[in-house]
């Protein structure tokens, strides 16, 4: 009976972030109206969108390699055709469905299985995949924000200050997190906090996994940096095709990354209508030209990235399509009920090197 209710608790959930992602989307688009009418009745340059798709999904399958080669770190037997099958069906269900299984519970999934006896470092390969995904995003908002700095306008130089603020943060976080010799400062921070306590064991636990391959670490940070620049490169193709009055290209290594990261809000379809919105801001900041007609161009560039990123959902609906048993067996209860038992603080050692 508990999980009944929990499942239509969840089915709730599900229904209301759809309402609110596609409300907030008719609320982007409704604002923008007459904007979108005159992208509409001027030749959109196809040549580009096309661009703007490779450079995607490059971006795209560099991520899934990244992945692969953090779990080989670990010792892990996995094949690169399987890293990349496995990162487009997760790209489907981190993109497409709302509070399904996740595409990194179909990995970590896929690696128990296959390693039952290391578990844990299946879901130490993915919790450091996200952490260095997140680093590289803001790390390279930094480096151009302190490249802008200077031109910008006080808004923007505020906003540069946040950046700056998150991402000393964030790698002060791994540093942390990387130098056991500080986890004693962790557990006094977390005592009494029982939720935080366990997150911050199992981030412990999963960056000492990697503690002995700090070059393999700095690596994919560097990697990762690549990896969003070229998500800044394509969001600026998708947006040339369709209009000239943007920001610089130099100004949209600032603004994309800010932009992307607002897709972690967990709404569905990649947080649907708020990043529309978000990218409105952000471009009315730059003040290209008039601040109003600024916002609308940075509310419709987004919607045609978000093209690019649904044509890149269609090849990952493909390749779940082709592989969907093997997904269903992935995804059942209980295949996921294997991950349960993966205490990473009790189960993993540091690598020696």
């Amino acid at each position: 009976m508990p999980t009944v209710k929990s499942s239509r608790r969840s089915m709730l959930v599900n229904v209301g972030l759809v309402v609110i992602g596609f409300g907030l989307l008719g609320l982007a688009v409704w604002s923008n109206r007459d904007k979108l009418r005159q992208v509409f009745q001027r030749q959109v340059d196809f040549r580009l969108f096309a661009l703007a798709f490779v450079i995607y999904v490059t971006a795209l399958m560099a991520t899934f390699v990244r992945w692969f080669t953090l779990v080989r770190a670990v010792g892990l037997k996995f094949r690169v055709v399987d890293a990349i099958r496995l990162g487009f069906i997760g790209n489907i269900f981190n993109l497409v469905i709302p509070g399904a299984v996740g595409g990194d519970v179909i990995k970590a999934v896929f690696l128990a299985r296959a390693h039952p006896a290391n578990k844990a470092s299946a879901v130490a390969s993915m919790v450091i995949d996200r952490l260095l995904g997140l680093a590289g995003l803001f790390t390279l908002a930094g480096v151009a924000g302190a490249f802008a700095f200077g031109r910008a306008n006080v808004q923007v130089q505020v906003l540069i200050g946040i950046v700056w603020g998150l991402l000393t943060l964030g790698l002060g976080g791994l540093f942390v997190l990387f130098t056991p010799q500080l986890y004693p400062v962790l557990e006094r921070f977390t005592a009494g906090r029982a939720k935080l306590g366990r997150i911050v064991k199992e981030l412990e636990s999963a960056a000492l996994a990697y503690r002995s391959r700090s070059r393999l670490i700095v690596g994919c940070l560097l990697a990762s940096v690549c990896i969003h620049s070229l998500y800044v490169v394509a969001f600026y193709t998708a947006s040339r095709a369709i209009f000239d009055a943007l920001p610089t290209f130099a100004e949209h290594f600032l603004i994309v990354p800010l932009v992307l990261f607002s897709t972690a809000v967990p709404l569905p379809f990649g947080a649907l209508g708020l990043t529309e919105i978000v990218s409105g801001k952000l471009f009315a900041l730059g003040q290209v030209g008039e601040a109003t007609l600024a916002a609308a161009n940075g509310t419709i560039a987004m919607m045609a990235f978000r093209t690019v990123m649904y044509a890149s959902g269609l090849l990952s609906l493909m390749v779940y399509l082709v592989n969907l048993r093997w997904v269903r067996e992935l995804t059942n209860p209980e295949a996921v009920k294997i991950l349960a038992d993966s205490d990473l603080h009790e189960q993993l050692t540091p690598i020696e090197p």
